[in-house]
C-alpha cells in the first residue's frame, strides 16, 4: 500500500491533469494527506539538469507549470490563478500554512496589530503598517486600499469579483443608487480603515474577517496605473493584462511574460518589508505553459520541473508521495423521501449500506489517490478554536466531534463494520417481508474510473448481503443529466453514485447548500433529511448559527457544528465514501511545506524548502 520506491521511468503516454466535479477522478485542491511518504520522487537524478533563470547566480529557483498564462493579474476580473496573484498582490491578510500542523494561519501583510471590533461585530477598524510600497515606490496607504476596493465595485466596470453589497450602503452603490461616501468603507486617514458592515453580512470573529480580507481580489491596485488602464466610457480596464500595465504589491512581481508559454516571477528585492516574507522560500519561480502529458513527463524527468502529478494506476502503491485532497464528499444518495422501493425508506437499510461499504479497499482498488472517508465533513475540516479564537483547531480533534454518534454508534473515517452492518440489513430484510431486493443504481458515464466505481460498490454490497436477498441493478446515465436527476424537483433515482459536493473547509457547519430543508437551500439540491421534525430542528440549529444568537460564538458554533453532523448520520440520505485527491511527486531540490493538514494550494509550494 503505497511502499515501493518511485521508479525514474515515467509512462509518457499516461495522461495528467484535472476533470471537474463529479467525475469521479481527481481534483486539484484542498488538503495534503495523512499517506505521504518520503521525500525521494521520480526525477531526483535528474534535478541537476537544465538551470532555470537565476540559478547560476545561487538563487533559489522554483520550477512550476500552467495549462495556460494568465489571461490578467488584475485581482478584480480574473477568473481563475487566484493563488498566483496572491503572491504579486498586497492584501490584509494572507493565508500561510502551519509547516508542524498544516493548519491554515491568517497572518498580518498589510495591517498592523490585531483589527478592532465593535460590540456588535459591524464596524471594523483596520491599522495599516507604515513603509509599505508597489514595485515602483509608490506607497501603500489606507487611502490606496479604499481606491481598490472602490473601483473594485464601480458600476460601470461591473467587476466579477465585488464584494461591496457586504458593506452598508454597498448594495445601493453597485446599482448606481448611491455615492460611494455613503459605502461602509473609508480610509479615516493616511493609514487607518473603517469597514462597516450590512446586517447579517458582519464577519463571526477576527478569524473570518482575516480570511475574508486575505484573497488577492481584495489587495491593492496601483492608482495611477489603473486610472490609465481604464476605457474613455469606464466601462472597461486593461490593467494587468500585461507587464506594461501592471505595477506589483506583493511579495513577488512578474519579470516575464510570453503569452501561452511563459511567466517569470522574481523576489522583490525589498520584500522583507513584509513580514510575512519570511514564509516564502523561492528567489524566482518559473512556470511553463505544458498541456501535453509527454512533455510534461519530460520536462520532470529531466530536472526543468520540480513536481508532477502522477495519479495513473502504474504509480499505485509507490512511496515518496505527497498526495493533496479537495475538500468535496463523495458517495452514495438513497431516494429516500418519495421512492417506489420502499426499502429505501427504511434508516435500517441505509445505516447497512454506510456501515458495510469497506471504503478502504474499494477505494484502493478504484481510486487509489483519494482519500477513504465515513465523514460527513471534510476530515480536514477547522473552526476557531473557542480557548483561543485567533487560532483554528481540526474540527474532528475536538471532543464535539467526538461524541457524535450513528444510531449510538462511535464514527470511525473507515466506517466499515460487517457485523453491524448485516445486523442492520437483516432488520430492514424482515421489514420488507423477506422479500428479496432489488434496486436500480445509476452512475455518470463519464468516465471508465466511474464504471470500475460503480461496478465495485455494487458486487460488494451484494456479496456481502447475499445476491438471494439483495440485486443492484447498474445503469449508466449521462453526465449532463446526472443533477437534473438528483435535483430535489425531479428525484429520477433510487440509489445514484459517481457524485458528491464541495464542501466550507474552515465553517463545515455551513453546508446546508446539500441538504433538502430550509430557506437556504434551492430547488436544484437534492440530499434530504427525511424526518420533518429533524428537517425543523436543521433548520433551526444552522440560522441560530449563521445569522442568529450564536453567530459570534465559536463555542457553541462548535457544538451546533456537532449537532448537524449528528443528524446528517442519523437521517440524511447520503453515505460518504472518499475526498477526491491527487498524487504528487517532487524532485529531490525541494520538499514541501508540510504532508499534513490543510495548506493552501499556493504555499503548498512557495514555502516549500529548498534541500
Amino acid at each position: 500500500m503505497k511502499k515501493k520506491a518511485i521508479a525514474l521511468l515515467l509512462a509518457a503516454s499516461m495522461a495528467l491533469g484535472v476533470t471537474a466535479c463529479g467525475s469521479g477522478d481527481t481534483g486539484t485542491t484542498g488538503a495534503a494527506g495523512t499517506e505521504a511518504g518520503g521525500t525521494e520522487a521520480a526525477g531526483t537524478e535528474a534535478a541537476g539538469g537544465e538551470t532555470a533563470s537565476g540559478e547560476e547566480t545561487g538563487e533559489k529557483v522554483l520550477r512550476l507549470y500552467l495549462q495556460d498564462t494568465p489571461a490578467t493579474l488584475n485581482g478584480h476580473t480574473m477568473e481563475q490563478d487566484y493563488d498566483l496573484v496572491a503572491s504579486l498582490t498586497a492584501t490584509l491578510y494572507a493565508v500561510v500554512a502551519d509547516p508542524e500542523t498544516g493548519m491554515r494561519q491568517y497572518v498580518n501583510m498589510l495591517a498592523e496589530g490585531e483589527p478592532e471590533v465593535s460590540e456588535d461585530y459591524m464596524v471594523w477598524t483596520v491599522k495599516i503598517g507604515e513603509g509599505y510600497t508597489f514595485t515602483d515606490g509608490t506607497p501603500i496607504t489606507a487611502e490606496t486600499i479604499e481606491y481598490s476596493i472602490k473601483m473594485l465595485n464601480d458600476p460601470k466596470l461591473a467587476n466579477r469579483n465585488s464584494n461591496a453589497s457586504n458593506f452598508v450602503n454597498g448594495a445601493a452603490y453597485l446599482r448606481g443608487e448611491c455615492d460611494w461616501e455613503e459605502v461602509g468603507f473609508k480610509a479615516t486617514d493616511e493609514y487607518t480603515l473603517q469597514i462597516t458592515f450590512e446586517p447579517g453580512y458582519e464577519p463571526a470573529n477576527v478569524t473570518a474577517f482575516k480570511r475574508d480580507w486575505a484573497y488577492a481580489f481584495y489587495g491593492a491596485v496601483h492608482p495611477e496605473m489603473y486610472e490609465s488602464c481604464i476605457s474613455e466610457d469606464g466601462t472597461s480596464c486593461t490593467y494587468g493584462t500585461n507587464l506594461e500595465s501592471f505595477v506589483a504589491s506583493g511579495i513577488y512581481e512578474p519579470t516575464s511574460l510570453i503569452e501561452g508559454q511563459y511567466l517569470e516571477l522574481h523576489r522583490r528585492e525589498d520584500a522583507d518589508i513584509y513580514p510575512i516574507a519570511e514564509y516564502f522560500t523561492p528567489d524566482v519561480v518559473t512556470y511553463v505553459v505544458v498541456s501535453d502529458a509527454n512533455t510534461l513527463l519530460e520536462l520532470f524527468e529531466t530536472g526543468e520541473l520540480d513536481y508532477v502529478i502522477a495519479n495513473q494506476d502504474s504509480y499505485d502503491g509507490y512511496s515518496g508521495a505527497y498526495y493533496l485532497y479537495t475538500p468535496d464528499n463523495y458517495g452514495i444518495y438513497l431516494n429516500s423521501v418519495s421512492p417506489e422501493n420502499p426499502i429505501l425508506l427504511d434508516v435500517n437499510f441505509r445505516y447497512a449500506l454506510y456501515w458495510g461499504l469497506d471504503r478502504e479497499t474499494l477505494v484502493e482498488a478504484v481510486h487509489p489517490t483519494s482519500e477513504a472517508s465515513a465523514l460527513m465533513y471534510y476530515p480536514w475540516a477547522t473552526m476557531p478554536d473557542p480557548a483561543d479564537p485567533e487560532n483554528t483547531v481540526r474540527y474532528y480533534d475536538t471532543e464535539e466531534a467526538k461524541a457524535v454518534r450513528m444510531d449510538g454508534h462511535e464514527i470511525t473515517m473507515t466506517g466499515y463494520d460487517k457485523d453491524l452492518a448485516l445486523e442492520y440489513f437483516d432488520k430492514a430484510y424482515e421489514a420488507n417481508g423477506g422479500q428479496k431486493v432489488t434496486i436500480t443504481v445509476k452512475y455518470s458515464d463519464f468516465n471508465e474510473n466511474n464504471k470500475n466505481w460503480a461496478e465495485a460498490v455494487t458486487n460488494w454490497y451484494m456479496e456481502l448481503f447475499g445476491r438471494d436477498r439483495l440485486e443492484l441493478v447498474l445503469q449508466a446515465t449521462p453526465s449532463a443529466t446526472i443533477y437534473d436527476d438528483l435535483a430535489r424537483t425531479n428525484m429520477k433515482y433510487d440509489i445514484m453514485l459517481s457524485c458528491g459536493w464541495y464542501q466550507t473547509v474552515d465553517e463545515p457547519w455551513n453546508n446546508t447548500n446539500w441538504v433538502y430543508s430550509g430557506a437556504f437551500t434551492y430547488n436544484t439540491q437534492y440530499c434530504t433529511i427525511s424526518t420533518p421534525e429533524l428537517q425543523q430542528q436543521w433548520d433551526e440549529l444552522f440560522y441560530s448559527a449563521a445569522t442568529g444568537e450564536y453567530r459570534h460564538d465559536d463555542a457553541a458554533k462548535m457544538q451546533i457544528c456537532a449537532d448537524l453532523e449528528e443528524i446528517l448520520y442519523n437521517d440524511c440520505s447520503f453515505i460518504p465514501a472518499f475526498s477526491n485527491g491527487n498524487r504528487y511527486f517532487f524532485s529531490s531540490r525541494i520538499t514541501p511545506v508540510t504532508d499534513v493538514g490543510d495548506p493552501d494550494h499556493l504555499w503548498w509550494f512557495l514555502q516549500a524548502t529548498f534541500n
